[in-house]
């Protein structure tokens, strides 16, 4: 399903406004059967069109221009100036705005490989074109990304023949095809199982060239693993818990893909990309019931293969055990329910605030793999948490400050009382960095405690950290 309409086809096809005037001259016998001389009703926006004078607002979305398959009205339009009609939403295409169909759901829509999307994120949804069979364009559907295109990918000849980054076998478009499906086949089949854990050198020299993902990131979307080799592993869970996984460089400046899919054989079941990890990187960390299954590829970078280093390690997730782990937000390994930690592993909320450590101010060394997991701020902290208590000796604002040690990835928060999270005054975490130092200003009262949270992004990057705070003065 194509998301970006100028992506489908030229940047700026520069649809024109629909003009109005008397018109030409008719024949004679104007006043004949439907007569009246005036020109027929056009097409509302989203109904099939060939050509602009067919639609009521002057613009058909072609194939040709937006790779739509069978193309359908629209008009131009402004989301203050100038509305859409009723039954129409307004879409910003860049330098010119575009009115589609609205819908609640995808039957709504009437044409051919149209979807009912949300493509705003303000909950306005409307009918956005596409394809999803050769046979609805008048070239190709390109499968990966699901619009027409003027030639289709041809699966044997080491060239992207679509333009869309993607070649041969790694293509959804040949995926599925004899050559490509024996292959795909074998080397899923001959993944090496890394269940058991451990380290797992290598390189992709040698390996198959067979698959290739395309990778989203804030910048846009990049194509990984184009005519490279990979190497290919599975993944399968033994029991409910979590496995981290780090795949590096064996040489630090080398950087190369690696991503991951819950199904090897189909790039629809991609899950994520990452690139490289440095040699002090918290590794990813993935939650997981019994029997789920991941594979990860290992993808060489430009034209050149790479040596790699595949760390996996696994953790089972059993409440009681003394070591928490996954979906567990604690364990003191006894059964007692009115302690810190319930005999569901959960925080007890009341008790951990009554529990919080007290500091003075003075720089403070803790551990967030070593507190609970149960509180979060505004601006994040899935992970670990340390939670300390500071009663001000002056009114005034003061400064703290939380600097990681290692690979740990601070998340710090504060609040004026520590069981109601609502009374946040303060919450910061880098959103690039992840060795940042995470630091916060908050106007305190002489004797009136707060309650500071030294928290982490997830378990993976949970860590050591130094807690310093400058009081006002």
């Amino acid at each position: 399903m194509c998301l970006a309409l100028a992506a489908c086809g030229d940047d700026d096809p520069s649809p024109q406004p629909p003009t109005s005037g008397a018109g030409g001259e008719g024949g004679e016998g104007g006043q004949g059967e439907g007569g009246g001389g005036g020109a027929p009703e056009g097409k509302a926006d989203g109904e099939p069109c060939a050509a602009n004078d067919e639609c009521l607002g002057g613009l058909c979305l072609t194939e040709e221009t937006f790779g739509w398959a069978g193309g359908y009205c629209s008009s131009l339009c402004d989301p203050e100036l100038v509305p859409c009609e009723a039954g129409s939403e307004c879409l910003p295409q860049g330098s010119y705005s575009l009115c589609l169909r609205s819908c609640e759901e995808t039957a709504d829509c009437r044409g051919t490989g149209q979807t009912c999307l949300d493509m705003t994120g303000e909950g306005l949804l409307m009918c956005i074109g596409g394809c999803d069979a050769d046979e609805q364009c008048e070239g190709a559907c390109n499968d990966d990304y699901g619009y027409c295109v003027a030639t289709g990918e041809v699966c044997d000849n080491a060239e992207d023949d679509d333009e869309d980054g993607l070649q041969d076998c790694e293509e959804l478009d040949c995926a599925a095809q004899g050559a490509c499906d024996e292959g795909i086949t074998a080397a899923c089949t001959g993944a090496v199982d890394v269940s058991e854990g451990g380290a797992f050198p290598g390189t992709t020299e040698g390996g198959t060239n067979l698959f290739g993902s395309m990778c989203s990131t804030l910048g846009g979307a990049y194509p990984a693993g184009v005519g490279i080799n990979e190497r290919v592993f599975q993944f399968v869970a033994p029991a409910k818990g979590v496995v981290q996984l780090a795949a590096r460089a064996v040489e630090e400046e080398v950087e190369f893909d690696w991503y991951i899919r819950s199904g090897c054989d189909d790039a629809a079941t991609l899950l994520g990309c990452l690139v490289s990890f440095g040699p002090d990187s918290a590794p990813l960390e993935l939650p997981v019931e019994a029997g789920d299954t991941y594979f990860v590829f290992i993808e060489g970078t430009g034209e050149a293969d790479v040596e790699y280093t595949f760390d996996v390690s696994f953790a089972e997730q059993r409440c009681g055990d003394g070591v928490r782990v996954g979906t567990e937000e604690c364990d003191d390994a006894n059964a007692a329910n009115d302690d810190l930690c319930t005999d569901e592993c959960l925080v007890n909320v009341e008790a951990a605030c009554a529990s919080a450590l007290p500091t003075t101010g003075e720089e403070t060394a803790g551990d967030g793999s070593e507190g609970t997991q149960g509180f979060t701020g505004s601006c994040g902290g899935d992970g670990g948490e340390l939670v300390y208590q500071y009663t001000p000796t002056a009114t005034g604002d003061v400064t703290i400050s939380a600097a990681p040690q290692g690979a740990a990835d601070i998340v710090l928060h504060v609040r004026t009382d520590c069981a109601d999270r609502d009374t946040e005054i303060a919450c910061s975490d880098d959103l690039v960095e992840s060795d940042f130092t995470e630091s916060v200003t908050v106007p305190v009262t002489e004797g009136e405690p707060i309650t500071i949270f030294v928290d982490s992004y997830d378990s993976a990057s949970s860590g050591p950290f130094t807690l310093t705070i400058t009081p006002a003065e």
